[in-house]
């Protein structure tokens, strides 16, 4: 991950074929309503670990983590060309976000500096321990972006029930013969039951990486993200 202002270079591992980025493509070819669906998309899974890796800058007394955040995404969401040139770039949308809040904090220094009138203070390399906060906070935030998806479409689909056995046993980690005489459900019909709901989360969770993706083997780069947290 870079230092803020280093551009990252893609790598190999880092090439995305434009056929992995549908979703966001599709939406970004629908036009305004479409690029506002990415817009809240990306804000909404972004968000907190942009303001994690903010916090554990020497950049942080810029300003409020909220506010810089906030700040970011509307200076570069706004732009027209700014997901083109995500697209062209060949970069996990994670790294490139990364790439451009870097690039905006350094914005933001220049701009201290000028209102000061003092040398611009100097670029420091941003620890790995931030790095790895980053990576955390990201795989946090999808699995709970993933956990909502699937509970909507759970809901949608008449499934509240299943979707409450998996959240027994799965989130809060009970055991099925703990909870399932409460929901007036056998053990065995439970198992069917979270399983189903189960496969709604993997379902929205393997979405939710394709979004992101270096790579077309969406198994592999969930693999990697587990890895990272």
């Amino acid at each position: 991950m870079p230092a803020p202002g280093s551009p990252r270079t893609p790598t190999n591992a880092d090439v995305f074929p434009l056929t992995q980025m549908t979703w966001i493509g599709r939406h970004l070819d629908q036009g305004d309503p479409g690029r506002g669906e990415v817009n809240r998309h990306v804000m909404a899974l972004y968000a907190w670990p942009l303001k994690v890796y903010f916090l554990g800058t020497r950049d942080r007394w810029i300003g409020d983590p909220d506010e810089v955040v906030n700040g970011f995404f509307a200076d570069r969401l706004a732009r027209p060309g700014f997901f083109d040139g995500w697209r062209r770039s060949g970069l996990r949308l994670r790294h490139w976000l990364i790439n451009a809040f870097c690039f905006y904090l350094r914005e933001l220094k220049r701009a201290h500096a000028r209102d000061r009138h003092a040398p611009e203070e100097p670029d420091t390399p941003v620890p790995a321990a931030v790095e790895r906060d980053f990576d955390r906070a990201f795989v946090a935030s999808m699995v709970r972006q993933a956990i909502e998806q699937a509970r909507q479409t759970c809901e949608d689909g008449g499934l509240n029930a299943h979707w409450q056995v998996f959240t027994e046993h799965f989130i809060r980690g009970r055991e099925y013969e703990s909870f399932v005489s409460e929901l007036g459900i056998d053990p065995a019909r439970a198992v069917v039951m979270a399983r189903t709901a189960k496969k709604r989360f993997q379902a929205a969770l393997r979405e939710l990486v394709s979004h992101d993706a270096a790579s077309a083997d969406i198994d592999a780069e969930i693999r990697s993200l587990l890895e990272a947290s």
